[in-house]
């Protein structure tokens, strides 16, 4: 069987882009997201990591490495005004 993370509204809501947010954002620290089946996307991990952040409150991630294989990335959650 599979498990599925509860979903959290706001997480659509969630921008993510590799530049830098606007100053007057707030750094919520950390995020990561992963694929953990083998047919995983790089887009599923996005997803993973979007949710990530929305459960820390964020409306913005500055996304920063990517796996080799692309199952994993990792970014920094803003709040952003």
């Amino acid at each position: 069987s599979c498990s599925h993370q509860a979903i959290v509204p706001e997480a659509k809501n969630v921008k993510i882009q590799r530049e830098a947010p606007s100053k007057d954002c707030r750094n919520l620290g950390h995020v990561e997201g992963n694929v953990i089946h083998a047919t995983g996307k790089i887009e599923d991990a996005i997803e993973d990591m979007r949710l990530d952040a929305a459960r820390k409150g964020a409306n913005f991630v500055q996304m920063g490495e990517t796996s080799a294989l692309g199952k994993n990335v990792a970014g920094v959650a803003y709040q952003c005004p």
